[in-house]
């Protein structure tokens, strides 16, 4: 009841924001392949401000891919009632974007490299919004042509996987264009591998 309630929500949302959507979409795709994207769709206003509201957007639709193709399972969730269980996935992104906040405005450093950080951090945004779009739309086409469940999870992590991947080289570049190498890293570490190094560990041990 819960999911479905959810999803309904989610659809609306989105139907408000298609427009933005369509207009920025030409700028997350390019800030796949360079990282002074990223600098260009932070100096515009407009973009950004799309760019957030869009992010925000895609929380919930994330947290619903997530917990019907068990992307995120941790063994103590199974068993429970799914109402629950999807609360309880909610709640953990939810501590999970925090910590991530924290973290961001704990390292935010002070001077010319403020400006870099600030655009490096939020570069997760769009890096969020790509990858909730395209387990979207793997779900959607895999579970159509009748995949099993296990082939969907497994690509999906996969994908989930390279697009992290390529999201942390971009976010990488764009702090070592403000600041030394082994400082971005620590950015990088702290902003990233530590918090999600943390999310992955609980869906393995819990």
């Amino acid at each position: 009841m819960l999911f479905n309630i959810l999803a309904l929500i989610s659809v609306l949302i989105c139907i408000t924001l298609l427009k933005r959507l369509v207009a920025i979409y030409q700028s997350l795709l390019a800030c796949i392949i360079r990282w002074k994207e990223s600098v260009n769709l932070e100096a515009s206003v407009k973009l950004s401000n799309d760019r957030d509201r869009l992010a925000l957007s895609m929380f919930i639709p994330f947290c619903l891919v997530a917990d019907a193709t068990a992307l995120y399972r941790p063994a103590f969730l199974e068993g429970l009632d799914e109402n629950l269980r999807l609360a309880i996935i909610i709640g953990i992104f939810i501590a999970y974007f925090i910590v991530r906040v924290i973290a961001a405005n704990l390292f935010r450093p002070k001077g010319r490299e403020s400006k870099i950080y600030k655009i490096g951090d939020k570069s997760a945004l769009t890096f969020f919004i790509i990858l909730t779009l395209v387990l979207l739309a793997m779900g959607g086409i895999m579970s159509f042509i009748g995949l099993d469940a296990d082939i969907i999870r497994s690509a999906m992590l996969w994908v989930s996987a390279a697009i992290y991947a390529v999201a942390l080289l971009r976010k990488f570049q764009i702090f070592a264009s403000g600041c030394s190498i082994f400082t971005a890293f620590l950015y990088l570490c702290a902003l990233e591998i530590f918090p999600t190094g943390a999310l992955v560990a609980s869906a393995l041990i819990l």
